[in-house]
């Protein structure tokens, strides 16, 4: 499955809510993206909810670029 790609300065990135298997893909600025590897928590509007950043995968290959993000 294909999480994200990198598109000039945006980059797309998956928040996955394993308890209820909610999914949610958001697509971010440089900046944007900068904030969340820093924070420890995100509030995530589609959920109305606020989630601890449990783990986060990065992967790498055909010139994309993959960041999924596991929410507690």
């Amino acid at each position: 499955m294909s999480v994200a790609m990198n598109q000039g300065d945006f980059v797309k990135v998956v928040f996955v809510f394993q308890k209820n298997e909610q999914v949610e893909e958001v697509t971010l600025n440089s900046a944007q993206l900068t904030a969340l590897l820093h924070a420890k928590q995100v509030w995530i509007e589609a959920f109305a909810d606020h989630f601890k950043i449990e783990n986060s995968v990065w992967s790498y290959g055909n010139e994309n670029v993959s960041l999924q993000i596991y929410l507690k």
